[in-house]
């Protein structure tokens, strides 16, 4: 078997002899040996057929008896739908016949070697415990090596509404998941990767050249014999676009929402509401910066940062686009940031902050990767506020808006200064080098302001700890602080507020010359005094002086980011951001 790059079909990787096993050896007038046909391929292959659907649908019966020949039995059904293939390459009905037997039975065997222990990362045992075979899985493009994988997962996840389509591609082999063991603590593979991380592949079992049965393994059938030496193959169906046997060339087919839904299923939806009202309900909704794939050295990080009572599935659906792009694929990598969103708002940025300098620094401490000095960031709703905060030099003013008295002046314990400081005082990340607001409320919006907006605010169960810091620093600093924040902790609905003092502040404060502003801001509701908006944020607020691309688009506010305008100029935003950084 050879795969073929995707897009340039040279640059073969794997070579194997073509050489029908319906084509026999016999001797000329000479007694050189010639060749002569001895049966029809289309014979030959049309018996591999249909010993691979009777061994498929026999393997079935068994596993669903939960016996273990039924890995053997599917094992071997892979083979005769491979040698259909290879017998008779230019039948078109034959090849698709045989593609989908033999997808059937790759997705049996695999889940059956998994139910009884017989697949891990390292290789695939087939045959009698007293003498069995271990098939070696190779991976190829692949981000990762094979001692990182922790399962491979053949079955297809269910859809889920958090992404609006899938993007497959049908042809030879079986589209998987495969999911990559946690790193260890204290490394960036520990420390960044999201709760489940699972890539894109296309599992194929390759054989050897077929070869015809002797009377012996006839007569004890296809179990008894010898297994043919196969591996099985991990691809990366970006980089590659079909796969050779013998002659035949099938298209390599492929699903890249599969890995996605994958994830999903480890971030359940969970209401919204609650998880504002609660946002330290749980340890799992700590602020933390996410790789959705392992770093790869020379990839450009695109930040993600959601908005107000969400979590970081809504963007799913966006990278489910991008990821068919090959500029994406090969140029950029997405990260995530996941955030706890009715906790404090600056804490939170503050988090997003140390996070990414922690990130940059591990990744490439020599600071000898270009891509990592490139970030960008986009950020939907209150995380187009959070990117804001990633780049602009607030001197005082972040700490005037909640302060009467300067910094420095105001009495705490050594530890809790260290602890507030870096939410009030900072400097601009010099690794973030363009931004992309979306659905931004720049100057609020008037729903925080409303009662629903009131209520909300008041129902949020601060954390203890946070609270207990806040209560001690108004007692020992009596007048020194605004009314609002004497009261209570600012929630993020109260920076929302078109009349917070935080959000003013933010922004008065100007994004540097260095990086780079777009705004896409939706459009599709008219407010009873003819503002145009997208029901949360009216367009008035979304602007942004000094950006240098605007556009609208016609969705609401849960859906600007996920509409197909989005997300072509978020392509084209990219494309920019590469011609202008000369990555």
């Amino acid at each position: 078997m050879v795969l073929v790059r995707a897009g340039v079909l040279t640059g073969l990787m794997l070579t194997a002899a073509i050489m029908s096993p319906g084509i026999l050896r016999a001797a000329d007038g000479q007694g050189r040996p010639s060749l002569m046909p001895a049966v029809p391929p289309e014979q030959v292959a049309g018996g591999h057929l249909r010993r691979a659907r009777d061994l498929t649908a026999a393997s079935s019966d068994l596993a669903k008896k939960c016996d273990w020949h039924a890995v053997d039995g599917y094992y071997t059904a892979c083979e005769e739908a491979w040698n259909a293939i290879w017998t008779c390459p230019g039948s078109q009905e034959i090849l698709c016949e045989a593609s989908a037997v033999y997808a059937d039975a790759l997705q049996g065997l695999l889940e059956s070697a998994h139910c009884h222990g017989r697949l891990t990362g390292q290789g695939l045992i087939i045959g009698p415990t007293w003498q069995p075979v271990c098939v070696p899985i190779q991976t190829r493009s692949l981000p990762v090596d094979d001692n990182v994988i922790e399962s491979i997962e053949a079955a297809c996840p269910k859809d889920d509404k958090r992404i609006s389509r899938r993007q497959v591609r049908g042809g030879f082999g079986l589209p998987v998941s495969v999911r990559l063991a946690k790193g260890a603590e204290g490394s960036v593979a520990g420390d960044f990767a999201p709760p489940r991380q699972s890539i894109a592949a296309t599992a194929v079992l390759r054989f050897q050249m077929p070869g015809d049965e002797n009377a012996l393994e006839k007569f004890s059938g296809p179990l008894a014999r010898d297994h043919a030496p196969a591996i099985l193959d991990l691809v990366n169906p970006m980089e590659f676009a079909a796969v050779h046997i013998g002659p035949a060339k099938p298209l390599l087919a492929a699903d890249l929402t599969s890995p996605l839904l994958d994830m999903l299923e480890s971030l359940p939806q969970t209401n919204a509401i609650q998880g504002f009202i609660q946002p330290f309900g749980a340890g799992d909704t700590q602020p933390r910066l996410e790789f959705l794939q392992p770093h790869q050295r020379g990839k450009i990080p695109v930040v993600f940062i959601h908005g107000l009572a969400s979590d970081e599935g809504t963007w799913f659906d966006m990278i489910n686009e991008l990821r068919t792009w090959p500029t994406f694929h090969n140029r950029f990598e997405a990260w995530l940031y996941h955030y706890p969103t009715g906790a404090s708002f600056l804490q939170s940025a503050a988090v997003l902050r140390r996070e990414l300098t922690s990130a940059v620094q591990r990744l490439d401490p020599q600071g000898t990767d270009p891509a990592l000095k490139s970030l960008v960031l986009v950020g939907h709703s209150m995380g187009g506020l959070h990117a804001k905060l990633q780049v602009v030099e607030p001197g005082t003013a972040m700490w005037d808006a909640i302060a009467c008295r300067p910094f420095e002046e105001i009495h705490m314990r050594p530890d809790l200064r260290r602890q507030v400081a870096p939410a009030y005082f900072f400097h601009p990340l010099p690794f973030v080098k363009r931004l992309v607001f979306i659905a931004t409320p720049h100057s609020g919006s008037a729903l925080a302001s409303l009662g629903i907006g009131r209520v909300a605010s008041l129902t949020v169960q601060q954390p203890p700890e946070m609270k207990a810091i806040h209560d001690e620093i108004i007692r020992a600093n009596p007048e020194s602080f605004r009314p609002d924040y004497e009261r209570s902790l600012p929630t993020t609905v109260d920076v929302l507020e078109p009349s917070s003092t935080i959000l003013q502040a933010l922004h008065g404060l100007r994004v540097p010359c260095w990086v780079t502003t777009h705004s896409i801001i939706g459009n599709a509701h008219q407010s009873p005094v003819g503002e145009g908006g997208d029901c949360i944020v009216p367009v008035s607020s979304a602007r942004l002086p000094g950006v240098v691309s605007e556009i609208t688009v016609p969705a609401k506010h849960t859906q600007v980011h996920h509409h197909p305008q989005t997300i072509a100029e978020l392509e084209r935003i990219l494309l920019q951001h590469l011609r202008e950084t000369g990555l």
